[in-house]
């Protein structure tokens, strides 16, 4: 071997694989992704008439439309999407489809990893991402032959395809990851993500004090606790953690318990009070109100609601 040139050890000498060595992470994009990881629950393709009114699962998820035009209310506020453009709402919320004319959609519901509801935060209720097809064309073939979910009963405009292979739930899963991944770097990419978005995850000391809110919301937090997990002093830490996140860090922690309580009350099945408990109430009637002034409704209310949808 002449000198002066190295050859470098191969990986599977120190025990792993090239293949299984993970990719490194650089900015503040790539840890927001490499934070999301999702389970398809369900993909359901929806052939829509003109006017035709559908109110999906209130699950988080994403819907591309393959054809025609059609509006999708997330909460109270109306997105219109065009062929091709694709909405994702990374939070579970009350929804519905319009169909302004005759065509088709992809919904697909998926479930967070326990790391990924930590990053949800950051993103807002719904991302828009015009023109998918056109900039992720091989992405866009896949949404269109994904077909993942338990079987159900035929349905007009409904076609909902059980896994045909062994190992389809896992395929789909990583497939609708990376969807929502790129479809989250284009949001980003086209402008359309909130000024300095990023910033908290950016910033190392406020990323720990969201940490520990997110992983305990029911631990009655102060602010002088907070300072202390993020290592800063406590006036310091309240002017960095508003400019960055745009609240106060109890009125943060308000809409964290409030979305824990929301997969609390539904998916968990715990009564009003017990939710109460768990996210560090000292009453269920101070639960409801804060859960009132949050959605609009009382907890029972919401519930309801939500069941019935």
């Amino acid at each position: 071997m002449p000198r002066g040139i190295q050859h470098p050890v191969p990986a599977v000498i120190s025990g792993m694989s090239p293949l299984l060595e993970p990719a490194p992470v650089f900015g503040a994009l790539d840890r927001a992704l490499a934070a999301l990881d999702w389970t398809l629950r369900e993909s359901t393709h929806l052939e829509l008439a003109a006017g035709e009114r559908m109110v999906p699962s209130p699950d988080a998820g994403f819907s591309y439309l393959i054809a025609g035009s059609a509006a999708i209310r997330i909460g109270e506020h109306w997105t219109e999407l065009a062929a091709g453009d694709l909405l994702f709402y990374p939070r579970g919320a009350r929804r519905e489809i319009r169909a302004r004319e005759a065509g088709s959609l992809l919904d697909a519901t998926v479930v967070p990893a326990a790391t990924t509801r930590n990053a949800l935060t950051i993103f807002p209720d719904a991302l828009r991402v015009t023109g998918f097809r056109e900039r992720e064309p091989n992405l866009a073939r896949l949404i269109e032959s994904m077909a993942c979910g338990p079987a159900t009963a035929a349905a007009p405009g409904r076609v909902t395809t059980a896994p045909r292979r062994d190992g389809d739930i896992v395929v789909c899963s990583l497939i609708a990851t990376t969807i929502i991944s790129a479809s989250v770097r284009l949001w980003a990419e086209l402008g359309c993500a909130p000024e300095r978005w990023l910033h908290r995850v950016s910033d190392p000391y406020i990323a720990r004090a969201l940490d520990a809110l997110h992983a305990d919301p029911g631990h009655p937090w102060t602010v002088q606790e907070l300072a202390r997990v993020a290592a800063m002093s406590r006036s310091s830490f309240a002017e960095r953690f508003h400019g960055l996140v745009g609240k106060t860090p109890a009125s943060y922690l308000t809409g964290v318990r409030m979305e824990e309580s929301m997969g609390l009350l539904l998916r968990e099945g715990l009564s009003i009070a017990d939710t109460a408990r768990r996210l560090g109430y000292e009453s269920e009637a101070g639960f409801s109100r804060a859960f009132r002034r949050h959605t609009g409704q009382t907890p029972a209310l919401w519930r309801e609601g939500h069941r019935a949808a």
